[in-house]
């Protein structure tokens, strides 16, 4: 039988192997006692050349050797890990062992250690000990707290824009957009990416694994954060609320994008033409429009579209799939938007208003076309007589009645 099995508590010091925990201790005691017996095992010497602090006893001398050095005193033989208290190593061994002694008294789930049972528990009694200085958040957890206040003191700057982050990796990836690096790269098609999370993503269109499955359509997803937005759709949760008008979403990102409805604000750019918009997705599409770039094929057609949703809705038109029912008359759609405005016939709402004259209109288009009695901007124009119109809609019933014969007959 091995060494290591029959002596699994080893002194990382001298390389000794010993029957048990207390032997081990001993032997410990016995060379912090003895001058060469302290040098051999890091004492006097880790004194004399590092931090010439003072301890009452060598036990905690040892103690802070190992928190200081990383030098692991103790270690057991089922998988070679080492620690350098003994407490933690007690810890480790409940992860082999599988003992748990620490039961909550709410729930009856037991820890193999006290400090997880602690904050098990907070999750029951609510507590948050820890506070904000900036903005008097609480928090169950130190280290969550530690990392909200980097959302305040933002301590990681960028060299090239002086723009501050509060988590290091978000700054990492943050100047891969100056030096344009893409160190992650696909193995099916050779595209790169800045980062490990887009990659992964990338990869699923080519593999269509689509591990999270919804409980209630049995639709499947490649990510379990998509399904949780999915599944909203069906319980009807909207937890982001809009602080000015208290409209609710389901997304965290429609109520960033409809805040910005309110304050006007536009942070993204084109490089080309200079448009601003108030959606990163609208300023991706947009600048397809001067790259003339359709990513987006399908599979029953080949044509291509510049638009992932504009895809979607096309495929429909091949497999007649119609997923938005109305719960009102049961009719179906193959369009979100058509069953929105579907809906409204029912619920009679009008949200879109003028800001001339204060009427309301069920459509976004109908207000834009009646917005233009008001202005008397008129785009579109007659081919034949140069007679201008506000909506479309007039300038077709006016070639149908005066110009159509005229055509015809020539």
């Amino acid at each position: 039988m091995e060494v290591g099995l029959l002596r699994p508590f080893a002194c990382k010091f001298c390389k000794r192997n010993f029957h048990s925990f207390g032997k081990l201790k001993m032997h410990l005691y016995r060379q912090s006692n003895t001058l060469v017996g302290r040098q051999r095992h890091d004492g006097v010497s880790f004194y004399q050349r590092v931090c010439k602090q003072k301890w009452i006893n060598h036990k905690h001398l040892r103690s802070h050797i190992g928190s200081q050095t990383r030098d692991k005193l103790y270690e057991r033989g089922y998988c070679q890990k080492s620690y350098a208290h003994n407490c933690q190593l007690t810890s480790h061994l409940r992860t082999h062992n599988k003992r748990t002694p620490y039961q909550c008294d709410y729930c009856q789930n037991s820890f193999a250690d006290k400090s997880q049972l602690n904050l098990h528990t907070q999750t029951h009694t609510k507590e948050k000990p820890f506070q904000c200085d900036y903005c008097k958040k609480r928090f169950a957890r130190n280290s969550e707290l530690t990392r909200h206040i980097r959302t305040h003191t933002k301590p990681y700057q960028c060299n090239y824009c002086q723009k501050n982050f509060a988590e290091n990796s978000k700054l990492r990836c943050h100047i891969r957009t100056h030096t344009k690096e893409k160190p992650y790269q696909c193995e099916y098609c050779q595209k790169s990416f800045a980062r490990s999370g887009h990659l992964r993503y990338h990869i699923q269109t080519h593999t269509k694994e689509k591990l999270y499955q919804c409980d209630y359509c049995q639709k499947g997803f490649a990510h379990n954060s998509n399904l949780s937005k999915h599944i909203r759709t069906h319980n009807k949760v909207k937890p982001y609320q809009c602080e000015y008008c208290s409209k609710s979403f389901t997304q965290k990102i429609h109520l960033t994008c409809h805040i910005r409805t309110h304050t006007k604000e536009k942070p993204y750019q084109c490089e080309y033409c200079g448009k601003s918009f108030a959606d990163k997705s609208q300023l991706t599409r947009h600048i397809r429009t001067h790259r003339k770039e359709k990513p987006y094929q399908c599979d029953y057609c080949q044509k291509s579209f510049g638009r992932k949703s504009d895809l979607i809705r096309h495929i429909r038109t091949h497999t007649k799939e119609k997923p938005y029912q109305c719960e009102y008359c049961g009719k179906s759609f193959a369009d979100k938007s058509h069953l929105t405005r579907h809906i409204r016939t029912h619920t009679k709402e009008k949200p879109y208003q003028c800001e001339y004259c204060s009427k309301s209109f069920a459509n976004k288009s109908r207000l834009t076309y009646y917005i233009r009695t008001h202005t008397l901007v008129k785009l579109y124009q007659c081919d034949y007589c140069q007679k201008g119109f506000v909506c479309k809609s007039d300038l077709t019933r006016q070639y149908q009645n005066s110009h159509e014969r005229e055509t015809l007959s020539v």
